[in-house]
């Protein structure tokens, strides 16, 4: 299952198809005459690097503002150690934006470019207002390749091809319309600095906000230039191939149009440097930049352009794939398969009427990482590299509670390690940003990240002074990404790795010991502490998020400090830091082990019990289940299925994800067929209520994941929990299909890493495995405990060289 396919036009834009390259993306809703194509550049977001409030909470305000929530939690009254937090809110991330509207027309003369280009909702109605198709042609389609990158719209006298490449670093629109004459219309809600055009080429300077206020403050003004603006400048250049080409710019925007089929290149190149750094005050040069990208493609030629794209995308995308269902049974679907609609109505009763869905939703997670991030650009946020709106969801920023390490999860797991450059240079963005807040507002020489960021780091607690600190304050986003960190050195033993993140580690870790404090038994423990973004309820009926030692913070802070002394001890880095590994030590012992309350329920707070909501869509108490990489006690494990079972199933699609991964680690695969059969449905918007309501998950007709609205971090967590339920590698030992969902008996999967720099392939019928395949990349030889089931056996490797197991090679063991 490697293609999205559909008989009708995208009418909104979460039916549009999305390609990238990591910098560039586009969103093609798939029109016939009258094309729509929403265009966003990694690097455009508001701000600059200083945010709008210059004056951040002072050292004296900070430090009183903590002792005060301190001593109101040792006294039992939570909400004024929550309103104490409040104080030590500063500012806000800015947001991402889009860049630009395209539009292409067929066989009418081109609309003018939009000087008020409107800010759409997710839900539009542009196949109207757009003049978009009123009828399709008998033979129409449209769809996405996810083997090649490549989106296509076919129809009676239209025939579209649209992909960005990496290598050359340009969108490339192949349109094939009878002769007719073919016309593109680009304008932006961005600012217009410059428009020109000259001959076949056509360019203009779009200017990004100085600041965008988060949807959620509700002020009358979000979307803000300054009088001596600092933004972001993008460089957009198109030039046409073919025919006889027009060009001309107007105070609004750019259009092009060509007497017959054509290609349109469009390069793009912003004045961003990197990340945690302000842009450059200049534009001129990221013109020059984007012309000269156009002048080489063309010069390069259409066929090779594609030809190079397609094989460079492959390369990354065809390293895993996930096959499901036997051969006959595929075969005999193949007019179910080939129609995405259709696929997604088959799973209406279960994914078990349709697992080639599943197969399908792995593939596609896998494309949207490789499309969205990529070395040199920008991470992965939370719709990706995706947005038409200047005021998109959550800011569209890096939230760091949850939803960036999702993104992500899937990457080493899945053999996409270069696709989390853009993270790593976040994370140490951050370790240098996140220096002065540390010590400004903690009294730290470590450093420190909170709830979200975006591309210039913000690092501080974010609100306003009246925000909820359920959200605004939590300290341990550092802690949580540097996770991602270990994971890149444990599952390929790069040396140079661990060399280049100690300092990081080491930072993080500074903060950590300086932040816990010791409790009157002797044990270390966080206060203030929350729970993202959870409530409790007091004894006395008061509803708070602030308190004592949150099983979250506990938890961070016992992996980093046990993956800071493995990696110390591993990679000879000990005598580099000799100190902090002696009371990294020390003080791990010290982290008392997670509370059990008298519902058998893991605590989320170290003394309180009862729940605002308690089947809130957060489940952090559970992070010691998934994604740390310590094995449960059998107590906690029991413990954290109670909880899971507590908290219901319904979800956000990104909580069904965690919840799914969370369900294989405990090995409960008809769990994660439940949370499966909800993620699969279709979305659809009910009121709030007991079925969940607003934050009901599901999937968008073009399978973007449903919060709703859309967030990546669904589908990019989904394919992280199925590589749990086929392979895991945390407990010390190499173990196949440990929670094998019981709808998805037939399959196979190829190309899985494990820990120790392991490729695995497996192959299973009638739910038991049929075979295995190992094949160790790393350095030296070894010897690796493989477990299935009740079955186990030791395996030597040899680097490089393949080992093939059968059922008939394991022995019958007792497997604790």
């Amino acid at each position: 299952m490697h293609r999205l396919e559909f008989a009708s036009p995208a009418a909104e834009w979460v039916e549009a198809l999305p390609i990238g390259n990591g910098r560039l993306g586009a969103m093609i809703y798939g029109r016939e005459e009258h094309e729509l194509i929403w265009l966003s550049e990694g690097s455009v977001w508001s701000g600059p690097g200083r945010h709008p409030d210059p004056h951040p909470v002072s050292a004296e305000t900070a430090r009183s503002a903590i002792s005060a929530s301190r001593a109101a939690i040792a006294a039992g009254d939570y909400v004024a150690a929550e309103d104490s937090l409040r104080l030590l809110q500063h500012s806000y991330p800015q947001s991402f934006q889009p860049l630009a509207r395209l539009r292409r027309t067929i066989g009418a003369p081109a609309p003018d470019p939009s000087p008020q280009v409107d800010v759409v909702p997710e839900r539009d109605n542009s196949l109207t207002i757009d003049g978009g198709d009123a009828q399709n042609s008998a033979d129409y389609a449209r769809g996405l390749d996810l083997r090649t990158a490549v989106a296509w719209t076919r129809g009676s006298e239209i025939d579209q091809r649209a992909f960005v490449s990496d290598q050359h670093q340009v969108l490339v629109i192949e349109v094939s319309a009878s002769q007719r004459p073919v016309s593109f219309v680009l304008d932006s809600p961005l600012r217009l600095e410059q428009a020109e055009a000259r001959g076949s080429e056509v360019w203009a300077v779009l200017r990004a906000p100085d600041d965008v206020v988060p949807a959620y403050q509700r002020v009358a003004d979000p979307v803000r230039w300054a009088d001596d603006p600092r933004g972001v400048q993008a460089a957009v250049a198109l030039r046409a191939i073919g025919g006889s080409v027009r060009t001309r710019s107007t105070s609004a925007g750019l259009v092009v149009e060509v007497d017959g089929d054509t290609t349109l290149i469009v390069a793009v190149q912003t004045t961003f440097t990197e990340l945690g750094h302000d842009p450059e005050p200049d534009g001129a040069d990221a013109v020059a930049r984007a012309r000269k990208l156009c002048q080489d493609a063309i010069g390069i030629g259409v066929r090779r352009l594609h030809d190079e794209h397609a094989a460079a995308h492959f390369e990354l995308y065809d390293r895993a794939e996930l096959r499901l269902g036997t051969p006959d049974s595929t075969s005999s679907r193949d007019a179910i398969v080939a129609d995405t609609d259709a696929l997604v109505d088959a799973a209406a009763a279960g994914f078990a009427d349709a697992p080639e869905l599943v197969a399908l939703l792995f593939n596609y997670g896998r494309y949207l990482l490789i499309s969205s991030s990529r070395p040199g650009g920008t991470p992965a946020n939370l719709q990706g590299l995706w947005n038409q709106q200047m005021q998109p969801p959550w800011s569209s920023n890096f939230t760091m509670n949850i939803n960036l390490e999702m993104n992500y999860w899937l990457a080493e797991t899945t053999g996409l390690t270069e696709c989390t450059d853009p993270l790593f240079r976040l994370i140490e963005a951050l370790s240098e940003r996140g220096r002065e807040p540390a010590a400004r507002i903690y009294g730290s020489s470590g450093w420190v990240a909170h709830h979200a960021s975006d591309i210039w780091a913000f690092s501080d607690p974010m609100g306003d002074g009246t925000h909820d600190p359920a959200w605004a304050f939590w300290p341990f986003a550092g802690v949580w990404l540097t996770s991602h960190l270990v994971d890149r050195i444990t599952f390929t033993h790069d040396r140079a790795a661990a060399r280049r993140f100690w300092p990081v580690l080491t930072g993080a870790t500074r903060f950590v010991l300086d932040w816990l404090e010791p409790r009157a038994d002797g044990s270390l423990g966080t206060s203030p502490s929350t729970s993202p973004e959870n409530r409790f309820v007091a004894p006395d009926g008061a509803v708070s998020s602030v308190a004592a030692d949150s099983t979250m913070d506990l938890e961070l802070s016992r992996n980093l400090l046990r993956s800071l002394l493995r990696v110390a001890d591993d990679y000879g880095l000990r005598s580099e830091s000799e100190g902090l590994c002696a009371e990294a030590e020390a003080a791990l012992i010290r982290i008392p082990e997670i509370g059990v309350d008298r519902d058998g329920l893991l605590r989320e707070w170290a003394t309180l019990d009862k729940m605002h909501d308690p089947h809130h869509r957060h489940i952090a108490h559970l992070v010691g289940v998934h994604p740390t990489d310590a094995p449960p006690t059998t107590r906690t494990s029991e413990a954290a299925s109670r909880s899971l079972t507590a908290r219901g199933d319904e979800g956000t699609g990104w909580s069904l994800a965690w919840k799914m991964a969370m369900r294989a680690r405990l090995h409960e695969p008809e769990a994660v067929g439940r949370l499966l059969d909800l993620f699969v449905r279709r979305n659809v918007e009910i009121e709030p209520g007991p079925g969940g309501g607003r934050w009901r998950g599901g999937l968008y007709r073009n399978l973007f994941s449903a919060h709703p609205p859309f967030q990546i971090d669904g589908n990019l967590g989904l394919v992280a929990a199925l590589v749990e339920c086929l392979v895991q590698s945390h407990a010390g030992c190499l173990e196949l299909l440990p929670a094998l969902p019981p709808g998805l008996p037939d399959g196979e999967v190829r190309g899985l890493r494990a820990r120790g720099g392991l490729i695995v392939d497996l192959r299973w019928s009638a739910g038991a495995l049929a075979d295995a395949t190992i094949t160790p990349l790393s350095e030296g030889a070894r010897s690796v405990r493989v477990v299935h089931g009740p079955r186990a056996r030791i395996v030597d490797l040899i680097p490089g060289c393949p080992v093939h197991l059968t059922i008939a090679d394991f022995s019958l063991e007792h497997v604790s």
